[in-house]
C-alpha cells in the first residue's frame, strides 16, 4: 500500500488560441455534416513527451496518464502537476484511466503494461499483476465492479479479488461497463457481452474492422468505434453500422447522454453525435488522440501524442 503524492507542478500549460466562433446549426439528417463545425477546442501541451492514452475528467480536475509511467494532474485554469503513482509503475507504459469521485474520495484505477494495475482508494495505492501482457484498458461502475481487458483476456475486480472471466480468441481492447453488465471491443471485429454472473458470449458485429473505443448510455444503447472510422451502435438486440465521415481510425469514446457523444482518434479527428448523425469538430491539431472523457459530452477532455491535451467546451 503506497500513500497518494501529489509532486511540485512542473511548469504552467501553455494554451495555443483556440478555434472561436458560432456553432453549426442542428445536423436534421441522418447523414454526416461533412463541414468541420467551428467550436472551442482549446490546445494544451503537457510537460511531456510522453503519448498520454487516458483521462478522467473528475470536474474539479483533470488526471491524465501515459507512457513511460507519466501521469498528471490539472485543469484548464490550474497548471499542470505531475502526479506520483506507485513505484511499480514507474517507467511503465499506462494505457488505460478510470476514476471515479473527486478530492477526498477520488478513486482511480490504471492498466498497465507487464500486467499491471493500479488502484487508488482511500488515498492508497494498490498494484495488482494480472499476467505477462498488456492491460489495455479499465472501466467500471464502482471498485467493487471493475474490469480489465488485454492480452490477459477479460479480468473482474468484485472490491476484494480479480477473477479471470474470459479469454477471447482476440485482444481486447477497450472495455465498458454498465449496472448489470459489460462490453468488451477487440481486434477482428470482436465484441464481447457481459450478462449477470460473470458469462461473456461474443456479440455478433459481422466483424468489419479492429475495434478499440467502446462506450454507452445503457445495456441497450452502446457504440463501438474503431478502424477506418468505423463506427457501429447497438440498439440491444443488433449491431447497426453508422456513417462516421471519416477513414481516420478512431481509438475512444465517451458517451454524455443518449444523444450527446464525442469520438476521437489518429490524426487528430474529432466528432460528436447528437442525435441525427456523426459531426466533425474542427480542431488545431493533427497528433493521434487515444482518449477522452467529460463531466458531460459538452465539457470533456481528450489526450494524445506528445503530451496533448485538450479541452471540448460548448
Amino acid at each position: 500500500m503506497l500513500t497518494l503524492l501529489l509532486l511540485a507542478c512542473t511548469g504552467p500549460a501553455t494554451t495555443d488560441a483556440p478555434d472561436t466562433g458560432a456553432t453549426d446549426s442542428a445536423d436534421t439528417s441522418d447523414t454526416v455534416d461533412t463541414e468541420p463545425e467551428v467550436i472551442l477546442w482549446a490546445k494544451y501541451k503537457v510537460d511531456t513527451s510522453s503519448t498520454l492514452r487516458g483521462v478522467y475528467s473528475s470536474g474539479q480536475g483533470v488526471y491524465l496518464v501515459g507512457s513511460r509511467g507519466q501521469a498528471w494532474v490539472g485543469s484548464a485554469t490550474d497548471a499542470w502537476a505531475a502526479y506520483a503513482l506507485p513505484a511499480e509503475l514507474v517507467g511503465v507504459d499506462i494505457n488505460g484511466l478510470w476514476g471515479n469521485g473527486a478530492a477526498e474520495t477520488l478513486q482511480l484505477a490504471v492498466a498497465a503494461d507487464n500486467g499491471l494495475v493500479g488502484v487508488l482508494s482511500g488515498g492508497l495505492w494498490t498494484v495488482y499483476t494480472l499476467g505477462a501482457g498488456a492491460n489495455l484498458s479499465v472501466d467500471g461502475t464502482s471498485l467493487a465492479n471493475l474490469f480489465v481487458v488485454g492480452d490477459n483476456g477479460i479480468q473482474h475486480f468484485d472490491g476484494v479479488a480479480w477473477t479471470v472471466e474470459n479469454l477471447p480468441p482476440v485482444t481486447m481492447n477497450g472495455v465498458w461497463a454498465y449496472e448489470g453488465g459489460a462490453f468488451a471491443a477487440g481486434n477482428e471485429g470482436v465484441v464481447m457481452k457481459r450478462a449477470d454472473g460473470g458469462t461473456w458470449a461474443e456479440s455478433e458485429t459481422n466483424k468489419v474492422a479492429n475495434f478499440y473505443g467502446i462506450s454507452g448510455a445503457g445495456g441497450s444503447d452502446v457504440w463501438v468505434a474503431g478502424d477506418q472510422g468505423v463506427i457501429l451502435h447497438w440498439n440491444g438486440t443488433s449491431w447497426t453500422q453508422v456513417e462516421s465521415g471519416t477513414t481516420e481510425t478512431l481509438n475512444a469514446l465517451y458517451v454524455g447522454a443518449t444523444d450527446s457523444i464525442l469520438a476521437v482518434g489518429n490524426d487528430g479527428v474529432t466528432l460528436k453525435y447528437s442525435g441525427a448523425g456523426w459531426k466533425e469538430l474542427a480542431n488545431e491539431t493533427n497528433q493521434n488522440l487515444y482518449a477522452v472523457h467529460g463531466v458531460s459530452a459538452a465539457n470533456a477532455w481528450a489526450v494524445g501524442n506528445g503530451g496533448l491535451a485538450m479541452q471540448y467546451k460548448e
